[in-house]
């Protein structure tokens, strides 16, 4: 599945989910990780860096299932 994340910066991002297993992108007890986030947009590798870490800190903080946004920035 396919999401989109709008950044005033890069304008609409689309980024899927990589988790191992799949299905883990639909449990509510999978720790998420950046590395789980490929942005699918073409941009550079530092900008997609840029952008796994927006959309995490994101949905750490809106989801409510999800671990504690320590160290976020």
């Amino acid at each position: 599945m396919k999401y989109f994340y709008a950044d005033d910066t890069h304008g609409i991002v689309e980024f899927a989910f990589k988790t191992d297993p799949p299905e883990a992108e639909y449990w509510t007890t999978y720790k998420l990780k950046k590395s789980d986030i490929k942005v699918v947009t073409k941009m550079d590798r530092s900008a997609a860096a840029e952008m796994r870490q927006k959309i995490l800190k994101d949905i750490f903080l809106t989801e409510p299932n999800v671990r504690s946004t320590k160290n976020m920035n």
